[in-house]
């Protein structure tokens, strides 16, 4: 697959990857990781994949890390991929992906908070798919530009990454047809879990590439397994390209973050800013010394360095 070869050439950087900074507390039970820091008080969330949405606090980005409840009631589904961004008005807002897996009968909801602890889910956005669509519709991620429109980056294999618009209140789809902003036409189309993130003059698109899970029963073969690849445009709408000019949505993608040392598997990250470690990249992973088990994902958090126009961790 395309991402493999993209992959060789650069095998070399590995050695320049950076170990994940320390984390205590809770590191654990973090697939598909959203983090932010409360405006009110620099105390740091973390919400995750997985039935009722964990929420888990810390003082740092490195923790230590605590369980602080539950976004949505039990029994209210399998919730996946939290996305959590606060609008202009100081709500939070925070999607999540409802679906079965490897199909595309999926859509994405909203709950919404004034503090980060207690939650109101909204139900679906509308933004929905469904066998024979363009798209599947997991794996949300909202962006405010600057012009004050919302937009919604979201996707998962088929024909990978698209766009769309919600309303001023993040809770509902504003009916523009979904934009296809990248896409990977070989091996079986892997890519999902985007993030949009500005920095200088550009807007960098992150997005997992590879296999994801499941690592304990059958093994990816070397290279295809979860990695963080990225292309940015002048505008957040792209068309985004990667390092050597080629388009996102021409196979295009540059390779941020792969399996090194005693980290495998590194994806369904985000980037956050002005942190007391500055612009960080976080992310799940598996420590090979632990275990391959989806129940033992880790946090992973990286500094990143914009010096050469793009990110290097």
């Amino acid at each position: 697959m395309k991402f493999l070869l993209n992959i060789l050439p650069l095998a070399a950087l590995a050695l320049g990857w950076s170990d994940p900074l320390p984390c205590s507390g809770v590191c654990v039970n973090t697939h598909d990781p959203s983090i932010i820091q409360r405006s009110s008080d620099g105390l740091y969330f973390r919400f995750a994949t997985g039935q009722s949405m964990p929420i888990f606090t810390g003082d740092s980005i490195q923790g230590p890390w605590e369980e602080a409840g539950e976004v949505l009631p039990p029994g209210s589904g399998d919730n996946w991929a939290p996305d959590v961004q606060e609008l202009d008005d100081g709500t939070y807002v925070l999607y999540y992906s409802r679906s079965t897996f490897g199909t595309q009968e999926s859509w994405i909801g909203v709950a919404t908070s004034s503090d980060l602890e207690t939650w109101v889910d909204q139900g679906p956005t509308g933004v929905a798919s469904k066998e024979g669509d363009a798209y599947n519709a997991i794996d949300a991620n909202l962006f405010q530009p600057a012009d004050g429109s919302n937009i919604l980056t979201f996707g998962s294999f088929w024909d990978d990454i698209f766009q769309t618009g919600v309303s001023e209140d993040g809770l509902t789809w504003d009916g523009s047809a979904p934009n296809n902003i990248q896409y990977n036409s070989t091996g079986s189309r892997a890519a999902e879990g985007p993030y949009l993130f500005a920095n200088g003059d550009f807007y960098y698109l992150f997005f997992s590439a590879g296999k994801c899970c499941g690592y304990d029963a059958d093994m990816p073969a070397p290279g295809e397994e979860y990695k963080i690849m990225v292309c940015r445009s002048s505008s957040p709408t792209g068309p985004f390209e990667d390092a050597e000019g080629v388009p996102c949505t021409q196979n295009g993608g540059t390779l941020v973050l792969g399996s090194h040392d005693d980290v495998y598997g590194p994806g369904g990250q985000g980037v956050l800013g002005n942190t007391e470690q500055g612009d960080v990249l976080y992310y799940h992973y598996v420590k090979k010394s632990v275990g391959f088990g989806d129940g033992q994902k880790q946090l992973g958090v990286n500094i990143i360095d914009w010096s050469s126009g793009w990110p290097v961790v």
